[in-house]
C-alpha cells in the first residue's frame, strides 16, 4: 500500500515490522509469541524481580491476561514466580537464564531492524527522528 498519509505510513512500518519479527522468531525457533515480547523487555536483565502488579501497570495489560502469559512462560522455564515473604498475596516475576537468552536475542533482532529502518540516517537524523517519535507518542497518549 502506497499512501501519502503519514498515519498510514506509520501503520505500514508497524505492520511490516511485526511481520519481520514473527518471521525472525520462527527462524530462531523462539518459544514465544510476538505479542508477548514486551514482557521480556519489561523484566530486568540483572535478575531483579518485579511485582506482578508493576508488570501489569507498565505493560497496560489486564491481570488475568498477564497471569495466563506468566503461567505459559513459567511452564517453559523462561520466567520464575516467587512469593513475597512480607505479603503472601504479592508475586514477584523474574527472567530465568533461558528467559534472559531470549531477551538478548530479541534485543539483537530489534537493533538489526532499527538499523534497517534508519539506514541512510546520520546520527543527528536518528536522534531527531527518535525525539519526534517520542513527542508524537506523548501527544497521542495524552488524548487516550
Amino acid at each position: 500500500m502506497k499512501s501519502c498519509c503519514i498515519i498510514a505510513k506509520i501503520n505500514e512500518i508497524s505492520s511490516n515490522y511485526n511481520k519481520i519479527i514473527v518471521k525472525r522468531i520462527n527462524q530462531e525457533r523462539l518459544p514465544i509469541l510476538q505479542n508477548h515480547i514486551p514482557l521480556f523487555f519489561i523484566l530486568p536483565e540483572d535478575g531483579t524481580a518485579l511485582l506482578f502488579n508493576e508488570i501489569a501497570s507498565i505493560w497496560k495489560i489486564s491481570k488475568s491476561s498477564l497471569s495466563d502469559i506468566i503461567n505459559k512462560y513459567e511452564a517453559q522455564e523462561l520466567i520464575k514466580k516467587c512469593s513475597c515473604p512480607e505479603d503472601k498475596r504479592s508475586v514477584y516475576i523474574l527472567l530465568t537464564g533461558q528467559g534472559l537468552q531470549i531477551k538478548q536475542k530479541l534485543q539483537i533482532m530489534e537493533s538489526e531492524l532499527l538499523n534497517v529502518l534508519l539506514n541512510g540516517f546520520d546520527n543527528n537524523q536518528r536522534e531527531i527522528f527518535e525525539d519526534g517519535i517520542n513527542k508524537a507518542l506523548k501527544n497521542i497518549e495524552e488524548m487516550v
